[in-house]
């Protein structure tokens, strides 16, 4: 432990949000102390080398970057770099008793071809866009809101500025939304991967904890995009820690609080 008693803020915690709060606090001239529990910081945003003399960083739980502010990055000087993913996803399927699946990535004429070979028409792929470039629009409005005061409910919905965005993701379950514009179950499933990962929620559940889910994972950087972190998570909570010691927090690892 350091040897200093007195603190104007003692963080529980070293995850990449309490070595924010510290980066920033110390930043601005407080005098700050990170207690971890663990021997390291990071909390689930680590890095592991998990093959045997092969000296490469993987994300060991947390593994891709979309809600973290550019601000952040900008302000604390991270030296921190990410990389597009070029396929967000597969699902294999059976239809007609041949293999099949749906590919999400590749490109867009790719991502395409497989809706038609999957669906047997172009109208879920046209479906597909039209969605997603509804939260688009929607994520360019709501994502800077995260770094800001928190809106009151009337606030945010002045900013999506789209009544029936509105209704459609705020106001009841996203399930409905999604019935309304897909017919085929299994591309139905994949739009709802981002609303029930997690939540133990269904489609249909009127608190709407699928929408929050959702929400979060289509929101980031104002694109909606996760990308991939060089070095694993942990090259992210090492920059962190790192900028937050640069402006004079101390960081104790093995203290449990």
């Amino acid at each position: 432990m350091p040897e200093r008693t007195s603190y104007d803020a003692v963080i529980v915690g070293g995850g990449h949000n309490g070595l924010v709060a510290a980066a920033y606090l110390a930043r601005a001239g407080r005098s700050v102390l990170v207690l971890e529990r663990l021997d390291h910081t990071g909390g689930a945003a680590v890095s592991t080398r998990a093959f045997t003399g092969i000296d490469a960083r993987l994300s060991r739980y947390s593994y891709l970057v979309s809600l973290l502010p550019p601000a952040i990055v900008r302000d604390l000087g991270l030296r921190f770099a990410v990389r597009k993913r070029t396929v967000s996803s597969y699902t294999p399927a059976v239809r007609g008793g041949r293999p099949t699946g749906l590919l999400v990535g590749g490109g867009e004429a790719r991502t395409r071809e497989s809706f038609a070979e999957l669906t047997g028409s172009e109208r879920e792929f046209a479906a597909w866009q039209r969605f997603y470039g509804t939260t688009r629009r929607l994520a360019e409005r709501v994502f800077p809101t995260l770094t800001e005061p928190l809106p009151t409910r009337a606030a945010l919905r002045a900013a999506v500025d789209d009544d029936t965005t509105w209704h459609a993701l705020f106001e009841r379950p996203l399930g409905e939304l999604v019935e309304e514009t897909f017919t085929d179950d299994l591309v139905r499933g994949v739009v709802l991967t981002d609303a029930l990962i997690g939540t133990f929620a269904a489609a249909h559940d009127p608190s709407l904890r699928q929408n929050r889910c959702f929400l979060y994972h289509v929101i980031g950087g104002g694109t909606g995009d996760w990308d991939v972190p060089l070095g694993g998570m942990g090259a992210l909570t090492d920059a962190l820690a790192e900028a937050a010691r640069g402006a004079g927090a101390e960081i104790v690892t093995d203290c449990a609080v």
